[in-house]
Formats: C-alpha cells, structure tokens, sequence
C-alpha cells in the first residue's frame, strides 16, 4: 500500500447499525372510518455486526469496533494504525456480518456514503462510486427496502468505495465511510385498499410500491403485474379471493408478500395461486396462499420458452390440493422457511417433460406436510423431475399418508444433507409399491428412492448425481445401473 500523501487523509470507518426502537403511537391513517384510530405496536430492534474486515486495495486493515458514547446506534470500525492515508485511486472494501433480532416486523433501508469529518458533511464526488451488497445465505437484499417478520435474521454484507482518480480528496482532512441502516415499522410505508377497485388501482399505479388489505377483497377476475410492477403487498390479517380460477401472475415483475398483522392473511384461489413467469421475482415472507384444485406457486411456464422465475420463501404458509412449489424452465427456487402442504400431491418438484429444465431448487427450512388421496400414488416432499442442482439441506417432512418416500429423485445432481433435514414417516407406513409421477412403482417407506429414464425428467444419460451427507451415492459410474426397473434405497 502506499502510504504517502497525495491528497489524502486518515481514515475513519463508521457503520451505523447498531440499535433501534420503534416508538409507539397512534395513528388515524388505517381506518375509513372518521376519526378511528390505530395503535401501532411499539417494538425494538438490535442489531450485532461481527466478523467485520477492512481491505484497501485488497491489503488487510487491523481495526477495532466500539459503540459510540453520544448515540448507541453507532457502531464506529477505527483503523489500529493511524498512519495509513486514503488517497484517490484507492478501492476501500468493508465487509460485515449483522444480526437483526426483532420484537415486530419491520423494514429497512441502506444507505452508504463518504463523510468529510473535518466539515461534517456527505462527499458529493462522481469520482467515488459505492457498491453496496447483503445477503441472506444465497438471496440478495440490497434492495432499497428489505421487510422481514419479527424474530432473529443473520445476513452478511459487503460495502465497496471506490475512490476514483480524480476524486477531490482534502489535504489534511479525516473522512469516514457511513453505512446508514433506516428501520420503519412496516405499515406503515404502505397504501391502505379495502376493494376491488382499490387493489386494482393501486397495482396499476407507480406510485404505490407498498400496499395493504385493510378489509377482504375479492376478485372476479386472476391479476398480473407486468415487468415494471416493483410491488410489496401485505394481507394484514385480511383474505384475497380470487373467484376466477387464476390468483396472481408475475409476468416479469416483482412482488413481494408479508403479513404485517396476525399472519392470517390468506390468499384463495381456485386454480394456481401465485403463477411467476419471464424472468418475475416472488418473495414470501408471510401471509398464506391456498389452492383448492391447483397448485400453490409456480415458477416458470411450462412448454414454453421463457427465463424462468426467481422464487424466495421465508415464511408463510402455502397449501395446495396439488403442490405447493413447481419449477421449470431455469426457475430458480429458495425455501428457507415456511409451513408447505400438498394434499394429494408433491410438496417441491419440477415438470417431467424433456426440454423443460433446468432448475434450482434449494431447501434449508420450513415444513414440508406431504399427504396423497388419489389411489395407487405415493405421497412425496420432494419429487426432483427435471435436471439442474437441487439442494435440501434442512427442513422437517411430515409425511402424512401411510404410504410414502420422502425423496424421489429422476434426475439432476442432488445434494440431500439427512443430519440437517428431519424425515417423519408414520408408525404405520405401508410398504406397498406405488407411484410417483409415472408408471413406475416405488416401494413405499424409504427416505429416498432414485431410478433414471433416458429421455424424460431432464435425464440424459450423463448428466445426474446424488450425494447423502457428502457422500456421493451416485455418480456418472453408477447411474447406467438404475436406469430403468432397478432402484437405489436409502434409509438412515
């Protein structure tokens, strides 16, 4: 590193992310209702960093992190050594993990920037670029507002200041990097509808980002947001009928589900409740989605030629006569939490058909309920039908019906992780041999079963593995031998 003053100075890290409250008030903005108020919930909010680092230009920093005596929500990262300068040219790289433990929901927002200390004010300089990047385990939240349900969230994060060439440092002049986390309580960011007509309007308009159900609404007709529909809708505590087969689609845009009330928010459909398709994002954090012929949420059309969706669940419910997730077509789909029930179907799976993958499925939590009804069919948690990666590395399957396996696997490269994922099969589990998805029979009972069919589920001959607490139980060598009637058990 060069140490040697151009037009630099020492500096001084700040990361504003440290304590919270929401202060309780009363507010009249909820209710149609004249002069009726709501309560909104007082609530706190901490939040830890650790296994933060400093590089610049890639050279390691000793620092020390302490809270600020004038302000507990200030977290200060000061360099150890006072004789390292800042001078233009200079990439400075902040890296962080947070802890957000909180007693409501709420939502926050980022903002990252340079501060002159010397004259106490933002460095409005082109020449200095920010990027600012904070991760779930694999989902990125450096969105502008990021919601999330009350309890404990670990996410790590990543702040980039590239100090350009012709950035107009001061001589003798301190300056701080800033990273200002912002925290509401979530509703209210959001515009109030209690009709039809309302939640239509409002959905069409680029000006309501945030909306709430502040009554049931039902539609006679499905919904759909188009590519730059950027929309967070919260049920609170309030019912979505769709009296129309059809529930919400995606088509390329955003949307994003909570329940800022008691969670009971539902959404109803008769048919498929949420459809995401041409490249859409859907995020679920709380509320409920039930089909009561379909499937819960779908990602990507299938039999056609589109770019996938992009699905997050965090929390929730979904219930579906058939499955709660489907994936095609390059969808990618995040489970790290929620309640999960297929009625007379498969919880997480993908089409069958050969042309209709790849997809990414990855699974770290939530509950998996797996029943079946048709005859002659095997309750299933997850029935991997297309090829691409999928990953259950947590979870609990409960599996409902006395005949069933947990795991079917038809093809992609599988990665199961049984010391993490709970499996509970019935005292009663019938042995009979069943079947999943087509006319091949499975023996009832097992926590996972894989055979392989040229030409169909994505199976190409090659192109497929399976590995059980990192153990490759499957790979290239092994598949010709379950291609066809012969089929590979496992039991723990």
């Amino acid at each position: 590193m060069n140490a040697k003053l151009t037009a630099a100075a020492a500096i001084l890290v700040v990361a504003i992310v440290g304590l919270a409250a929401f202060e309780g008030s009363t507010n009249s903005w909820w209710s149609d209702q004249e002069n009726a108020t709501l309560e909104i919930n007082t609530g706190y909010l901490k939040l830890d960093i650790d296994d933060y680092s400093l590089t610049i230009d890639d050279v390691p920093i000793d620092c020390d992190v302490s809270v600020s005596e004038a302000n507990e929500s200030t977290m200060i990262i000061t360099l150890r050594d006072s004789t390292i300068f800042l001078e233009p040219g200079n990439v400075v790289k902040l890296s962080y993990a947070v802890e957000y433990d909180a007693t409501i929901s709420g939502a926050r927002t980022v903002e990252a920037y340079v501060m002159d200390s010397v004259s106490n004010t933002e460095l409005n300089d082109p020449h200095i670029s920010m990027i600012y990047v904070e991760k779930i385990g694999d989902k990125d939240v450096s969105e502008d507002w990021y919601f999330f349900e009350k309890g404990t969230h670990n996410t790590v994060a990543e702040v980039t200041f590239d100090i350009g060439g012709e950035a107009d440092l001061k001589m003798d002049h301190a300056y701080s990097f800033c990273i200002n986390t912002g925290f509401v309580q979530s509703k209210a960011l959001f515009t109030q509808v209690d009709s039809a007509e309302d939640l239509v309007d409002a959905l069409t308009s680029t000006e309501n980002r945030f909306i709430a159900l502040s009554g049931d609404v039902t539609l006679s007709n499905g919904l759909s947001l188009g590519q730059d529909s950027d929309v967070v809708l919260d049920l609170h505590g309030h019912d979505l009928v769709f009296e129309s087969v059809s529930g919400i689609t995606v088509n390329g845009g955003k949307l994003s589900l909570v329940d800022d009330a008691d969670g009971s928010g539902t959404i109803l459909t008769v048919d498929d409740g949420i459809v995401v398709v041409n490249g859409g994002y859907f995020e679920m954090a709380g509320g409920n989605l039930k089909s009561s012929t379909g499937t819960g949420i779908v990602a990507g059309y299938s039999n056609q030629d589109d770019s996938g969706a992009n699905v997050y669940i965090s929390g929730g419910s979904v219930t579906a006569q058939e499955h709660a997730v489907w994936a095609v077509n390059g969808s990618k789909v995040v489970i790290t939490g929620g309640e999960f029930t297929a009625i007379d179907n498969v919880a997480v799976t993908a089409n069958g058909n050969q042309g209709e993958g790849p997809v990414d499925v990855t699974i770290t939590g939530g509950t998996f309920n797996c029943g079946i009804v048709t005859s002659d069919y095997l309750a299933c948690g997850v029935f991997v039908a297309q090829d691409g990666n999928w990953k259950i590395l947590g979870g609990t399957f409960n599996m409902t019906s006395d005949k069933a396996t947990a795991f079917v696997v038809r093809g992609g490269n599988v990665n199961i992780d049984l010391s993490k994922v709970t499996v509970n099969m019935g005292s009663d589990m019938d042995s009979s041999s069943l079947r999943v998805g087509d006319s091949t029979r499975v023996q009832s009972g097992h926590i996972v079963a894989a055979y392989y069919t040229n030409g169909s589920y994505g199976f190409d001959g090659s192109n497929a593995s399976l590995t059980i607490d990192d153990i490759v139980v499957i790979d290239e060598d092994d598949l010709s031998t379950y291609v066809g009637s012969t089929i590979y058990y496992y039991d723990n």
